[in-house]
């Protein structure tokens, strides 16, 4: 975009929300921000974040962390502008499609030629853009701990369990399934750390002329590596076979190996990835959960079935899980 075609869309924003009617509103996912597309004739196009409000407190996290990952070569939309005080964004329009609608109705190959484009880019974000250590990304200063492991499994036991699905859990069994839990939280905060992005799935992930385009990384931490590849590989909107997933996992092992210039433990790895997709899973599921129940969005409900089924199919392949599926399974299978 040239900076005339930018000074046109500033002006749409200084008339914000008076331009309203000129735009497009695009889709959201469970976030409080609004995009729209802002189109000029014979200017292109350009998407508008509207934040919930101004941002306080130094620099805006999503434009600190993007700067820093498109420092690493991670592929995220350019920022044009800011208007701190309103707390407008005005963006490159990478799209609005995503890996998940690019990969509906398609066939083994094109998943896995975006699976590993997703694992490359995630490479990135986790080994190249932890080499500029922590001089200046707010990210750094964020992680994962055993107390925000269990926070969001107890945001599921609350929305989803007792929220959406009704179920009285009798006392000893939510205290004993509390305690399962928070095991697993501590075993998983005890895992090394790298820069993850927090939500790396299908729908934070834009196809744009056949590649990839990262977005809604502002909340990124320090935490394990698996937690990110358990977000992409144990997703709930697109569900990979087992050969495709244990061929794209084998692929991020590749990257972490090649980057790092160490062996990975692959029996100790998979057992790691395990224990987080067990998290992770329920993570989401606490948010389909919540954003029915307080949000009055059902769209996200049917992702349930499948964020359950792989609850279901890792613990039935892990010894170590089954006390866990025998309490949990009680409920969800209801």
């Amino acid at each position: 975009m040239t900076i005339s075609n930018i000074e046109l869309f500033q002006e749409l924003m200084k008339e914000w929300p008076g331009s309203r009617d000129m735009a497009e509103k695009l889709r959201g996912d469970a976030s409080d921000r609004e995009f729209y597309r802002l189109r000029v004739e014979g200017a292109g196009s350009a998407v508008l974040m509207v934040l919930a409000g101004p941002h306080r407190g130094g620099e805006l996290p999503f434009i600190n962390i993007g700067n820093h990952l498109a420092a690493m070569g991670v592929s995220v939309p350019e920022l044009y502008a800011y208007d701190e005080e309103r707390g407008l964004l005005l963006l490159e329009d990478a799209g609005d499609f995503t890996l998940q609608d690019e990969l509906a109705g398609k066939g083994d190959e094109v998943y896995r030629k975006y699976y590993r484009m997703a694992i490359d880019e995630l490479g990135k974000i986790h080994y190249d853009s932890g080499r500029d250590s922590e001089k200046h990304c707010v990210a750094f200063d964020l992680r994962f701990n055993a107390k925000k492991f269990m926070w969001e499994l107890d945001f599921f036991i609350e929305h989803t369990l007792q929220g959406y699905m009704g179920l009285e859990i009798c006392p000893a069994d939510l205290s004993l399934l509390r305690q399962i839990l928070a095991r697993i939280c501590d075993s998983i905060a005890g895992l090394p750390t790298v820069l993850t992005h927090r939500d790396y799935h299908s729908r934070n992930l834009l196809v744009r002329n056949g590649r990839l385009v990262v977005v809604d990384f502002q909340d990124a931490r320090l935490g394990p590596c698996q937690y990110d590849l358990a977000s992409l590989l144990r997703d709930s909107y697109v569900v990979l076979d087992d050969d495709t997933r244990d061929e794209m996992m084998e692929h991020y092992i590749s990257v972490n190996e090649r980057k790092e210039g160490t062996p990975v433990d692959r029996r100790r790895f998979r057992a790691d990835f395990d224990l987080v997709s067990v998290q992770r899973c329920l993570k989401a599921a606490g948010t389909f959960g919540y954003m029915y129940t307080v949000k009055g969005n059902d769209s996200y409900l049917k992702y349930l079935k499948p964020a359950f089924a792989n609850v279901r199919e890792i613990i039935a392949a892990n010894q170590e899980l089954a006390t866990l599926g025998k309490l949990l399974l009680k409920y969800i299978d209801t």
